[in-house]
């Protein structure tokens, strides 16, 4: 009875969302094949959405990644993985409403509307549509998904679910992304631990730090919900080695067995020796380094509550001064580790900086010295010395950061001012 009355709701969701089928649809045209739509407005509102369409979707309706970005970027990731969609045969629409400083509530409650508004102006399948988040944007996605209930799969790159009662409700595919060097690995990794016999969930440990996952990472994600959702779910055969490149020999596994899991045709000798590598290996050594990462960043936040800049700034040089001198797993992962911490730092220095800021509090200035020694070029770091002291009528300050940002960023004037 449970399930039924879900289906009900979720007919009833759906059937408002595509109330507007016999409008015209605007972007149907072949002059809008391969084409980058900016700018797409959102009826009646004052806010904007952006496209792709592939280069030959032959006026029909087509499968459909939406994007939600943390700052509410998500032509950036678009663009990057075009030509995927041009591969795949799919549309790629970004919702831009999913930026961290936009609260949840107001977020959600423009989606219904983005999706009926997509529906009528865009050839796309609202029967299959898929979410592709990065970091705050994939807890977006989740939330997106456990309120409307319209993907057939999702894509979490760089971070995990909003909450975890989300993976027992959930009963579409979901993949996760996080690179060796990103904050969040050790976030993703016990899922991993939890989950690895399920046949719904997949995992993709890549060589990279907290950003939008590369080409072809992102399109063997993409691949792997699109065969999980084909009616007949054959196995499917793809060039493996095309895409794992990416993927450290040592975390290979995980991949390859959420390939199995999704349809997708492995060699049993691939296989056998990435799960050898990794048992014996792999697993021992990152259920050490996991715990000495929670401890670590436990530390990290007493530090910055403390505002202890000596104590940060030492552990900085420590941490920097952890090479990569060869390509031994031990080596390797105490490097990842150092790196993941650093980069801890650097989001801590921004969430603690964002609050004291806030209250116009008098310790700014010390976690302000942190977060430009952790990160000398970071905009935002730079954005709020300029605004710190502006507040403060300190001019000399003022001049020194608005010139450093000027010279790195074409647009950092007009961010100061915008934001004003």
């Amino acid at each position: 009875m449970k399930k039924l009355l879900l289906l009900i709701s979720i007919v009833i969701i759906i059937s408002s969302f595509i109330s507007c089928s016999n409008a015209k649809c605007i972007f149907c045209s072949d002059e809008y094949q391969g084409q980058f739509i900016d700018s797409i407005k959102l009826a009646n509102t004052q806010y904007y959405y952006s496209a792709y369409l592939p280069t030959t979707h032959k006026f029909k309706k087509l499968p459909t990644f939406i994007f939600f970005d943390p700052h509410a970027h998500p032509e950036i990731a678009m663009k990057k993985y075009q030509n995927i969609a041009d591969s795949l045969g799919v549309a790629l629409v970004g919702y831009s409403l999913s930026s961290n400083e936009t609260p949840a509530n107001f977020s959600l409650s423009y989606f219904k509307s983005f999706i009926r508004d997509i529906n009528r102006k865009l050839p796309i399948d609202t029967a299959k549509l898929y979410f592709f988040g990065f970091s705050g944007g994939s807890r977006i996605a989740t939330m997106m998904q456990d309120q409307y209930h319209v993907a057939k799969g999702i894509i979490l790159s760089g971070a995990s679910a909003y909450n975890q009662a989300f993976y027992t409700n959930s009963e579409v595919p979901i993949i996760h992304i996080v690179g060796l060097y990103d904050f969040n690995f050790t976030e993703i990794f016990p899922i991993y631990t939890q989950n690895m016999n399920s046949d719904n969930m997949g995992f993709i440990f890549f060589n990279g730090k907290h950003d939008w996952p590369p080409q072809n990472i992102a399109k063997l994600s993409m691949i792997m919900l699109l065969n999980k959702n084909k009616k007949n779910n054959k196995t499917k055969n793809i060039a493996i080695a095309n895409y794992i490149d990416s993927i450290p020999k040592y975390l290979l596994y995980p991949t390859l067995s959420s390939l199995q899991n999704f349809n997708i045709v492995v060699p049993d000798d691939l296989i056998t020796q990435s799960q050898s590598i990794f048992s014996n290996k792999t697993m021992p050594f990152l259920s050490d380094i996991t715990r000495i990462e929670w401890s670590k960043q436990q530390d990290i936040i007493q530090y910055f509550q403390k505002a202890d800049d000596k104590a940060l700034t030492t552990m900085i040089d420590s941490l920097r001064s952890i090479k990569l001198n060869s390509n031994a797993l031990e080596d390797e992962m105490h490097y990842a580790l150092s790196q993941r911490l650093l980069a801890y730092i650097g989001i801590v220095s921004y969430s603690f900086t964002v609050n004291l800021f806030q209250q116009n509090s008098p310790t700014l200035p010390i976690i302000l010295k942190i977060y430009e020694y952790i990160e000398p070029n970071n905009k935002d770091m730079l954005y709020f010395q300029v605004k710190w002291y502006q507040k403060n009528n300190d001019t000399s300050k003022v001049n020194y950061y608005m010139k450093k940002g000027n010279a790195l960023y074409p647009d950092f004037e007009k961010l100061i001012n915008f934001k004003n």
